[in-house]
């Protein structure tokens, strides 16, 4: 088992050759699911590809006792994710992809914050005009990919769907914090096929190439790479559970992300010009 005490601030462990994940006993029982790959098929190059029946765990409001008051008074979710490694088809293991709802009607939608607890994590974040539309109406405005490793953290900015795609041969471990008054939207990723670039396999290489159910077309591909945002308490190598535990307060961009766009954005280093195609 692998002590991810350290990285993650909370009594957990972790087997990377099961899979298996331990919470100390100073841990309430969170809400466990799973992603089948029955599941992701709709979104998957090769829908009807093999592998695992069960591609990723979900824990849900994982907190210490005594730490309900993040969840009640802060309005504040921490959840730890477990992916496997594999290939599904041609693609690397990767999540169904979700939208967030605007915060009000016509505002700014809920941003999502990610720490890489154990192996590394690629996110593709992808903006569109319409986060409820299907493929007949539905235009990209802007996709990134962004690689992140273990300690670092990963702002996914308000009105940015994401997908997390695990391209090492070892699982993944990730955390994250997000408010906790909304349900994230998976429908009209499904519709789409995924999001609007796929990351295949291309002999020994890993390279981007467009889905082909965009028919409005899509922008190039962004690179970006994570930034410390030390405004919001966030910085490689400090635990992000330990610091809203002791100042929730820097975690209200996750409820008013109105009021911290800047600093937000602080944490997504877009890099120009591009790495050239195929390069992820």
């Amino acid at each position: 088992m692998v002590d991810l005490s350290k990285v993650s601030g909370l009594p957990v462990k972790f087997d990377p050759e099961t899979c298996a994940i331990s919470f100390g006993d100073e841990l309430r029982d969170p809400l466990y699911g799973t992603r089948e790959l029955d599941a992701l098929r709709p979104v998957l190059e090769s829908p009807d590809c093999s592998g695992p029946e069960i591609v990723y765990w979900m824990y849900r409001n994982l907190r210490l006792r005594g730490d309900e008051h993040l969840l009640s008074t802060h309005r504040l979710r921490y959840d730890v994710s477990v992916f496997v490694s594999c290939m599904l088809g041609r693609e690397p293991m990767k999540t169904s992809g979700h939208y967030h709802p605007p915060v009000w009607r016509g505002g700014p939608a809920y941003p999502e914050i990610y720490e890489i607890l154990y192996g590394e994590g690629l996110f593709l974040l992808q903006k569109v005009s319409d986060y409820l539309a299907g493929p007949d109406r539905v235009e990209v405005q802007d996709v990134i990919a962004m690689r992140v490793k273990a300690g670092e953290k990963a702002m996914m900015p308000p009105g940015y769907g994401h997908v997390t795609i695990n391209t090492l041969e070892v699982p993944l471990v990730m955390s994250n914090w997000v408010c906790a008054d909304f349900n994230s939207h998976y429908q009209s990723v499904a519709k789409c096929r995924g999001f609007g670039y796929w990351l295949v396999k291309n002999g020994e290489d890993l390279e981007w190439v467009q889905n082909p159910e965009y028919p409005a077309g899509l922008p190039p591909l962004r690179f970006a790479e994570p930034r410390p945002m030390p405004e919001l308490g966030l910085e490689p190598g400090v635990p992000m559970y330990s610091v809203c535990r002791e100042q929730p307060e820097l975690f209200a961009f996750l409820l008013r992300p109105q009021d911290y766009e800047e600093q937000m954005w602080k944490g997504v280093a877009v890099r120009e010009p591009a790495p050239a195609p195929g390069v992820c």
